[in-house]
This record gives C-alpha cells, structure tokens and sequence, in this order.
C-alpha cells in the first residue's frame, strides 16, 4: 500500500515541479524497492546447517533380536519399552579411536542388534538432507519409514566419522516432526553407531521491522525538505 502511495504521488507531480526533485524522488523509490527486495530475499534464503551433531542426546534405543520386524521405524510404532540414550553406541575397545570412552556414550554389547529413533522438527522447506554415519559393523537408515540406505549396508574395521553419507530425497521431509531411525548391526570384536545429520534449513527470521517503516518515512521527510526548499 504505501509504495502505491508513493507511485500515484510521482504520477500526480504537477509539470512545474522540478526535474531534478522528481528524479531524487524517483531514485529514492528505486532504493526503497531494491532494499526491500533483498532483505525478502535474504529472508527466504536457506542455509547448510548442523541439525543433528555427531555426539547427540535425545535419542530412543533398545537392543533387538536378529529376525525383529521394523515397526520401530515408523512413527506410530510404541517405544515405550526403548531406553534413552547419548550418542555414541557402542563397546570400549581400545583398538579404534571411536570405540574410546570419549565417543561412547551408551553401551551397545558387541554381537547383538541395536534399533534407535530420534525426532527431529524441521520447518517448510528444509532440502537437501545428508546423514553421515559412523559404525561398527553394518547400518540401515530409515527416515520417515523410508529406506534412504537401500537396505543394510555393511561395513569392515574401525569405525570412522562419514563412513557412510546417505542422501535424503526432499519429497520424503516433513514440515514439523521427522523421524530418523537405524538399525545396526555388530558382527564382534568391537560395537560403534553415531550420526550427523545436515541439511539445508531455510532462515526463517522475519524481515527486521525497522528498515521496512522507517526507511520510507526517510525518503518521506526528504523529499518533503527538498520541495520545502523550492
């Protein structure tokens, strides 16, 4: 409204005003607009961001059976029964430098399953979602109740940070809660899981109130002098 305000008033100006005052009036217009613009657009830009670190807390875990189905990783499914846990999961083994006491958190016994969920909320717009893996032996990935791993996928030797980057289709991202879960599987020796997932999260902050309002009433009082002055 106030822009159309301020483009009647350019086409309104009498033919004895000034060129020089219409042009100032015009060009303080354009800015207005251009500044505008790109605050919207600074608005709606997303960023690569961190929505879960390596080493997080909040996670829901349980150690399963081999042939357990995967009702855990769909979001009505009842963890009641699942214990909570800090990421990493696994044994201490003194032979990798994951499998230290500094990277795990909560105990996963060496040859036995591990099924885990966590919840994460992400706002409209969220794309381009990777989740790196590390693990000890074999992993399997479901976001939302889909497969994003392809099935399991198995893994040799010490666990290490991104052993695995698994790529999230946006159609599978919700607006609101999401759910990640992952079965694991450990084959001896030594147990590890832990995750980071990053994606790109639209910057959600509204554009700031004080350049909106008090750069057209600027422009208003400027050109209010300039016409004073003739």
């Amino acid at each position: 409204m106030f822009f159309r305000c301020l483009v009647r008033m350019v086409v309104r100006m009498k033919t004895k005003t000034n060129f020089n005052v219409k042009r100032v009036f015009a060009l303080s217009l354009a800015s207005i607009f251009l500044l505008t613009a790109t605050l919207s657009m600074t608005a709606m830009a997303t960023e690569d961001t961190v929505v879960i670190p390596y080493g997080d807390s909040g996670y829901k875990y349980k150690i399963i059976d081999k042939d357990e189905s995967d009702d855990f990783t769909t979001f009505n499914f009842d963890d009641s029964e699942f214990a909570s846990g800090i990421a990493g999961f696994g044994s201490i083994y003194s032979g990798c430098v994951l499998t230290d006491e500094q990277y795990v958190k909560t105990e996963w016994p060496v040859n036995t399953y591990i099924a885990v969920r966590k919840e994460l909320n992400l706002p409209a717009g969220t794309s381009n979602m990777k989740i790196s893996v590390a693990i000890d032996n074999d992993v399997q990935i479901f976001v939302n109740g889909v497969d994003v791993s392809n099935g399991m996928q198995t893994h040799e030797g010490c666990p290490s940070l991104g052993s695995f980057v698994f790529e999230v289709d946006d159609s599978i991202l919700l607006e609101g809660t999401n759910l990640i879960a992952i079965k694991g599987r450990d084959r001896g020796t030594a147990s590890f899981l832990d995750i980071k997932v990053t994606a790109d999260v639209p910057n959600t902050e509204e554009i700031p109130e004080f350049p909106t309002i008090a750069l057209p009433i600027a422009a208003i009082i400027g050109l209010a002098f300039v016409f004073k002055r003739e």
